[in-house]
């Protein structure tokens, strides 16, 4: 509220002063962030997105005009478009995008824009507003990373290698995950590993030809020498090692590592000491404390926190229903009325988001939420560890696979550490 008048000789606002409010926007009467030409942010929006993508002749290119409409409709606030179109630096590729400098295709935005995040984030908004056809961007990203890595290969026979284990195996796999994954969530993380792995690939095939070697002739032992304490290392060698003897490639084996489910765990009383905390802390932002929550009291892995859409909640019902499995959960008050937030907010997407991310159509990923939980002190995996061991203890590994969507060997297994024994529960499920 801008104090522009004055009464009994202290400053106030001009309702107060009963003088006109001579900085209020013209257009709409708002006071709120009335700057450049005297408008609000707002009533600023028009202006902005013009100046973005109009070209020489002060028109907005035909082909530009559904990102026009999307912007000016589906953008978050006014302000923020307003520090993007300066601060960006696709806002900057988008700006050659409109004088017709450069094509309007995906390889030709991801050469010019380099940066990862600002690529998926333009490359989102184009296909988003329907200015580019429908495509996989993290998919396209990848290729075209891909294509870029494998010509830096020295050796041909490495690269040949190289491109018939992405193409057969790696891309195969996260395909298929990807088909059965729910929703369409970014796999940018996916890839990110893949990129990691092949790189390590890439490392041992150069160290077999600088020995002067083969795959068929490089030995077990020079293996083992090669190998260091890197899990990631590890991660990546075992499964490139496997595909190799698969196709008769090298007999080199490199083990997988084992899994185990008990990591780091909280103690019980601090889990319920920070439930407590992200309970009763009103000021705390509606995500944070909604995720927070929902790994404290049933464990849910943050992949599927951000994944949760408005169809899952049902909030004409007391109390409020959240359907994560093939049965819903009855949500505690405090948690229901911080989802049923989320879901109101979601209203204008149609993806209908709990959790909208950065790039227009896709939800948060993971990374941020987990930063944002360890701000409060809140380690996400190590209360995902108690959770899950408290409730299996609780109640049968079947129900807890039906509540929380996961596998019921998952549950049973989450069940044996925490040393449940439910070999009466059917005997008890008889009993009237």
């Amino acid at each position: 509220m801008f104090l522009t008048g004055f009464m009994n000789g202290q400053k106030v606002c001009a309702d107060c002063a009963g003088s006109p409010i001579t900085m209020a926007c013209p257009s709409c009467g708002s006071i709120e962030e009335v700057r450049k030409h005297r408008l609000c942010a707002e009533c600023r929006r028009p202006i902005t997105i013009q100046r973005l993508l109009c070209d020489d002749t002060g028109n907005v290119r035909p082909e530009l005009q559904p990102l026009a409409e999307y912007l000016l409709t589906h953008h978050s606030k006014a302000n923020s478009l307003e520090r993007w179109q300066h601060k960006s630096k696709c806002a900057a590729v988008l700006r050659e995008l409109a004088d017709g400098t450069l094509p309007l295709t995906a390889n030709a935005i991801i050469t010019r824009a380099r940066s990862g995040q600002s690529v998926a984030f333009l490359l989102s908004l184009l296909v988003r507003s329907n200015v580019l056809p429908e495509l996989d961007v993290e998919t396209v990203r990848f290729d075209h990373w891909f294509e870029e890595w494998l010509a830096s290969i020295e050796a041909a026979d490495d690269r040949l290698i190289l491109r018939r284990y992405c193409t057969w195996e790696l891309l195969r796999s996260t395909r298929a995950f990807r088909a059965v994954s729910q929703g369409p969530s970014s796999p940018a993380a996916g890839f990110q590993r893949q990129r990691a792995a092949l790189k390590h690939c890439a490392a041992l095939l150069h160290e077999i030809r600088s020995q002067h070697e083969t795959l068929a002739t490089f030995s077990q032992r020079g293996l083992d020498a090669f190998l260091t304490d890197s899990p990631s290392q590890r991660d990546a060698l075992a499964p490139f090692t496997r595909w190799l003897r698969r196709h008769r490639l090298s007999t080199l084996h490199v083990e997988f590592r084992t899994s185990h489910l008990e990591g780091r765990h909280y103690e019980s009383d601090h889990r319920w000491q920070m439930a407590r905390r992200f309970i009763s802390d009103l000021d705390m932002d509606p995500k944070t404390r909604t995720a927070g929550l929902l790994v404290l009291l049933y464990g849910l892995h943050l992949t599927r926190i951000v994944a949760l859409t408005r169809d899952q909640v049902d909030v004409t019902s007391r109390p409020v229903k959240l359907t994560i499995g093939t049965e819903p959960i009855e949500l505690p008050e405090v948690l229901g009325n911080a989802i049923a937030e989320l879901t109101d907010a979601s209203r204008h997407q149609s993806e209908g988001w709990l959790f909208p991310g950065r790039n227009p159509g896709l939800h948060l990923t993971p990374g941020p939420l987990s930063r944002r939980l360890r701000q409060q002190g809140l380690r996400s995996g190590s209360a995902r560890t108690t959770a899950l061991i408290e409730l299996t203890r609780q109640m049968h590994p079947r129900i807890v696979s039906d509540l929380l969507g996961i596998t019921a060997a998952s549950a049973a297994a989450w069940s044996r550490l925490a040393g449940g024994d439910w070999t009466d529960y059917p005997k008890l499920r008889a009993e009237p």
